[in-house]
């Protein structure tokens, strides 16, 4: 069992018991929690890219592509100027030469951005919308994605 040397709040060069849990542990990535910065506002959506990425998006119109393993921030999808109203993966099809993930993101500004998921490329911006795009999603079979709005 583990002894923490207890001060009290005022003095100073000692440090708490919540301070020192885990400093002598070895770390399991299976077990612990970080806290993963990056994003200006709200979070409201998280994607699995493939077993080892994971993309968030929210009301501060970025995209943030993670390690799920380290939690590194991999990539920052700047591009649209409001919140992201809805997020989607497009795998490639099996007959593409080509077997990177696109990413599509739909927003508050009435537009649409197809992502390169290996790079922070565009690779397509539709912005015909008359209103905010408020759902996405795929039919992969068809090698199609469909949007919804107002």
């Amino acid at each position: 069992m583990h002894e923490a040397n207890c001060s009290s709040p005022g003095e100073t060069g000692e440090k708490s018991p919540l301070q020192t849990i885990g400093e002598e542990q070895t770390q399991n990535p299976y077990t612990e929690l970080l806290v993963l910065k990056a994003h200006h506002d709200i979070v409201r959506f998280l994607v699995q890219l493939d077993d080892y990425r994971f993309a968030s998006a929210g009301d501060d119109g970025i995209v943030v592509v993670w390690n799920a393993q380290t939690g590194e921030k991999l990539l920052e999808l700047n591009g649209h100027t409001q919140k992201i109203t809805a997020i989607i993966t497009f795998p490639s099809l099996e007959s593409c030469e080509e077997k990177n993930q696109l990413i599509l993101t739909a927003s508050a500004d009435r537009t649409v951005i197809v992502w390169d998921g290996d790079t922070t490329r565009q690779v397509q911006r539709i912005s015909c919308f008359q209103s905010t795009v408020k759902c996405l999603t795929v039919l992969q079979r068809l090698d199609v994605w469909l949007s919804g709005g107002n």
